[in-house]
């Protein structure tokens, strides 16, 4: 079982090395796009496989271009750089949520499973490409079962301020509960009253038990619900 581990370019003549090298690479690049293409990610099927076997080339080339440790060193620490920026741009950010960081880091692993092809350790990539998809198959479950994905709505709470004793009051439930900031809006009517709308996590218990706790305060008169 040693073969598992030992290098292409040790194991067959240069043709074929590179040729099991690209096919481990696109095997990778497939395993992984396909799982996140079903996903409906950003960073679908061709976007995968074309990371992988970019830098699976790039590593391929630094081996070619000089048989010095450093400067083949220095090749691949220019992949890891430029990755992040792809990566990088994958990620959107919000007032609510941030989006895209486990596409940033598929992109990452991507990448670093096409660079361990292009050294020569197709099998082994195949291999831990097979307990990534293991894992996040798992952790889809776990997520599902027991966090699952927040969905977002609005609340408008009209309560009446009591010389800012309610608003003291509200305020510390959002703290306690991490209602962020930026997620209120604050209007007073003109009847003295005091309008808060909120964005929150509508999907798990803790995320909406505050609600219970605004119901109990006498000076609130109406929690609505409101559609995003």
């Amino acid at each position: 079982m040693t073969w598992l581990l030992n290098n292409s370019y040790q194991l067959l003549p240069t043709p074929w090395s590179m040729v099991a090298i690209l096919v481990s690479t696109l095997l990778c690049g497939v395993i992984i796009g396909i799982e996140r293409e079903k996903k409906l990610k950003p960073a679908g099927l061709r976007t995968i496989i074309l990371i992988a076997l970019g830098s699976a080339l790039f590593t391929i080339l630094s081996r070619i271009m000089t048989d010095n440790v450093g400067e083949q060193t220095r090749i691949a620490a220019q992949i890891v750089s430029g990755i992040g920026f792809l990566g990088a741009g994958s990620i959107l950010h919000d007032t609510v949520r941030v989006r895209g960081m486990t596409t940033a880091a598929t992109i990452w692993v991507m990448a670093a499973l096409g660079m361990l092809c292009g050294a020569g350790y197709g099998v082994a990539a195949i291999g831990l490409t097979m307990i990534i998809i293991l894992l996040l198959h798992l952790i889809t479950l776990i997520e599902n079962r027991y966090i699952g994905p927040c969905f977002f709505a609005n609340v408008m709470v009209v309560f009446h301020d009591e010389s800012g004793k309610t608003g003291i009051k509200i305020d510390a439930l959002l703290e306690d509960y991490h209602v962020m900031p930026a997620q209120i809006q604050k209007a007073y009517l003109e009847n003295g009253m005091t309008e808060l709308t909120l964005n929150y996590c509508n999907a798990h218990k803790h995320h909406k038990d505050f609600l219970l706790q605004f119901a109990r305060i006498p000076e609130v008169k109406s929690i609505v619900k409101l559609p995003l």
